[in-house]
């Protein structure tokens, strides 16, 4: 079973806390950039590594891209180390130097003796034995495009969809309905538990619940991604729940709920974006599906 470090093609060093991931396949966008998942989840990840606990919450403000091919050093500082709580900084920078991501966090252990509670209901959906399978964030954006097929050709190998499966379930209810909701099962193709780091991973989907709300052919620029979760959820499967909040003036900001199939609230995530209008060009190469 592959640990988030490999998952996420980590090397140690060097030194202690430093971490070196090189952006392509699943690490990257469709358009080969640093996909912002990736940012998120290997601040988690390393902060884990380096303190020798679980991450309770991080949150990246993304600073600038980097292209195909980019070793990027993902650097941890353990900032303060309680007894329950080491609160940690982690950056990401490019081989200049230049910084790519920022990330604020704690990691710990949860007290399962403490009282306990979850005070919101996950929606009520199909199984996954039941549900098909999704054809990505573009098939979703393209779907509002009046004159699309659907299709589910993309590149291959490149994305998150490339070693997570998602599966669109029929929706039977819902705690919270409105305009955007949008629930998909994702799990591991390589059968590994979906941690708190892989949760956050898949869960830079924000911008695309805006858009379906507003019924606007618009893709995502991120400007942060923030995650609170309760690592004493151990689960293959994992239920996200995509609820968006607002756009105003282009900038749209909303919220990620991720569940265990039997209820239990693994996590929370919610993002800020800058919306623009997609590129038909990634519209046509999708419709066209992958080449020979």
């Amino acid at each position: 079973m592959q640990s988030d470090v490999d998952f996420l093609g980590m090397a140690p060093g060097p030194g202690a806390d430093r971490f070196r991931f090189t952006i392509c396949g699943h690490l990257a966008r469709l358009d080969g950039l640093l996909y912002g998942g990736t940012a998120i989840a290997a601040s988690m990840a390393a902060a884990e590594a380096v303190t020798g606990r679980s991450s309770l919450w991080t949150t990246t403000q993304f600073v600038a891209t980097a292209g195909p091919g980019t070793e990027v050093t993902v650097t941890v500082e353990e900032l303060a180390a309680g007894r329950r709580a080491a609160q940690v900084r982690v950056t990401g920078t490019d081989p200049t130097g230049r910084v790519l991501f920022a990330s604020l966090g704690a990691t710990g252990e949860a007290d399962m003796e403490r009282p306990r509670g979850v005070f919101l209901d996950p929606p009520r959906v199909a199984d996954p034995d039941d549900s098909p399978p999704w054809g990505g964030p573009i098939a979703t954006i393209v779907r509002l495009i009046a004159d699309a097929e659907e299709s589910s050709g993309r590149p291959p190998g490149v994305g998150f969809m490339s070693v997570v499966e998602l599966l669109e379930p029929e929706v039977v209810s819902h705690p919270d309905p409105g305009p955007g909701r949008l629930t998909y099962w994702a799990r591991r193709v390589d059968g590994g538990p979906m941690t708190p780091a892989i949760v956050a991973y898949i869960a830079d989907l924000v911008p695309l619940s805006v858009s379906t709300a507003m019924g606007v052919v618009e893709v995502g620029t991120s400007l942060d991604n923030t995650i609170r979760v309760d690592p004493s959820v151990q689960t293959d499967w994992v239920l996200l729940d995509l609820r968006p909040h607002a756009s105003i003036g282009g900038c749209c900001h909303g919220e990620v709920h991720a569940w265990a199939p039997d209820g239990r609230l693994l996590a929370t995530a919610s993002q800020t974006a800058l919306l623009r209008p997609l590129d038909p060009a990634l519209v046509a190469a999708f419709r066209a599906g992958p080449s020979d």
